[in-house]
C-alpha cells in the first residue's frame, strides 16, 4: 500500500499525461469497461451557528488501468456572503481529501493518494477534453474568470489542446489575477493580460473559461460572442440566459443522483449535488438551496464519442461543455496513472499492504 502525497503526484502527473489518462477512461466507458458512482454527500452539524459540517465521496473502475477509485473529502463549510463558499479541514488553510485505489483483479489496497494536485489536473484536463471536442479549431483567444488553483489548470489544459494567441484573466481581486498573469505568462510562454471586469475578458473571447468558487453567475450571456465555446467548473456559474442561449449543451455525465429521485431521506440542499442532512431545521437552512438551471440533463462526452450526438456543426454556434459528471472514473484513470508512474520512480511512502487486511469476514 503506498502513500502518495502531492509532491509525489507533482513529480509524475503534467497536464498532457493527465489528459491522456482521461481519454483512456473515457474510452473504457464508452466500450462499457469502466463504471461510476456519482457523488452523494453527507452534511452534519458542527455545534457552531455559521457553517456545516461536509463529507463527500464518489467511486469509478477503469479497466485498462485495472483500479477502482473512491475519493473521500471531509470539509468545514459556510457561505460567509451568500455568493462564495469556503471551506477547510481542522483549520482555514488546511484541507482532507484522499482517494483509494484497490486493485480490480483481486481486491488489493494498492495506494492511498492525497487529491489536492490531482483533483486540479483532472478537472483542467476535464475543461481541455471540451475545448477539444467542441471548440473551433482556429479557436486562439481565451477569457479566463478565477486566478486561483483551478483556473491554473483550466489554462494549462486549453492550452494543450488550442493555440492560444491570447489570454485575458479577471477575478475580483487585482492583486491576485495581476500575479496569475504574470505568473502563467514567464511559466507557460503565453500570452496573459489582467483585464478589469468579467466583460473585458468574455467579450470578443473565442473561448469563455469560469473556474471559481462563486454560488452565482459569473458572467452575462450578452457578452458572449457567435462561436464562441464555454467551459465552467460549475453550472452554478452560469447564467440561465447562457444554458437557453448555447447550443450543444455537452456534459462529462451524471455528477449526482438526479434531482427529484424518490431515495428515502435524499436531498438536494446545494446545488445539484444529492446529500442527506442532518441537524435542527434553522440549522439546515445555513445551506444554499439549489437552482433549477442546475438541474438539467445535456448529452454527454460519451454521446459525442459513440456518433449519438453530433457536437459542433457551425462555427456561429455557441457551445458549452460542463465538467461535472462522472468524477469517480476520472479520479481511477488519473489516479491510476499517477499509481504507475510513481512506482516507476520509486515515489510515495510504502506500507506493509497486512496491514490494510483482515481475517475477519466482513
Amino acid at each position: 500500500m503506498l502513500l502518495l502525497r502531492n509532491d509525489d503526484v507533482r513529480q509524475v502527473l503534467d497536464m498532457p499525461t493527465t489528459l491522456r489518462a482521461l481519454q483512456v477512461g473515457y474510452a473504457d466507458l464508452a466500450a462499457g469497461d469502466a463504471a461510476y458512482i456519482p457523488r452523494i454527500d453527507l452534511y452534519a452539524p458542527t455545534g457552531n451557528d455559521d457553517d456545516y459540517y461536509r463529507f463527500g465521496s464518489m467511486s469509478g473502475a477503469c479497466r485498462t488501468y485495472g483500479v477502482l477509485a473512491t475519493r473521500l473529502k471531509s470539509d468545514i463549510v459556510s457561505w460567509p456572503d451568500g455568493r462564495t463558499e469556503e471551506k477547510h479541514c481542522v483549520e482555514p488553510g488546511t484541507y482532507s481529501g484522499m482517494i483509494l485505489l484497490y486493485a480490480t483483479s483481486n481486491g488489493e489496497p494498492l495506494a492511498l493518494i492525497q487529491d489536492g494536485y490531482l483533483q486540479h489536473m483532472r478537472v483542467g484536463g476535464s475543461a481541455g477534453i471540451g475545448v477539444d471536442v467542441l471548440a473551433r479549431e482556429n479557436a486562439a483567444t481565451l477569457g479566463l474568470l478565477g486566478s486561483g488553483g483551478m483556473a491554473r489548470s483550466y489554462l494549462e489544459a486549453i492550452a494543450e489542446v488550442r493555440s492560444l494567441e491570447h489570454v485575458r484573466v479577471f477575478s475580483p481581486t487585482p492583486a491576485h489575477r495581476q500575479h496569475f498573469a504574470e505568473s502563467a505568462q514567464r511559466e507557460l510562454g503565453l500570452s496573459v493580460t489582467a483585464v478589469d471586469s468579467a466583460e473585458e475578458a468574455v467579450r470578443g473571447a473565442d473561448i469563455v473559461a469560469t473556474a471559481t468558487d462563486a454560488m452565482g453567475p459569473t458572467f452575462d450571456a450578452s457578452w458572449v460572442s457567435p462561436g464562441t465555446h464555454v467551459t465552467c467548473v460549475t453550472r452554478r456559474e452560469l447564467g440561465k440566459d447562457l444554458l437557453a442561449l448555447a447550443d450543444p449543451v455537452v456534459q462529462l455525465g451524471v455528477s449526482t443522483v438526479p434531482h427529484g429521485v424518490a431515495v428515502p431521506g435524499m436531498q438536494w440542499p446545494r446545488g445539484s449535488l444529492a446529500a442527506y442532512v442532518a441537524g435542527r431545521p434553522d440549522e439546515r437552512r445555513r445551506i444554499p438551496a439549489g437552482r433549477s438551471t442546475e438541474r438539467g440533463v445535456y448529452p454527454s462526452l460519451v454521446d459525442l464519442h459513440l456518433g449519438r450526438h453530433p457536437g459542433r456543426t457551425s462555427d456561429r454556434q455557441i457551445t458549452l461543455f460542463v465538467t461535472t459528471g462522472t468524477q469517480g472514473l476520472q479520479f481511477a484513470a488519473v489516479g491510476g496513472i499517477t499509481l504507475q508512474l510513481a512506482r516507476e520512480r520509486g515515489l510515495g511512502h510504502p506500507f506493509p499492504t497486512e496491514w490494510f487486511l483482515e481475517d475477519v469476514r466482513n
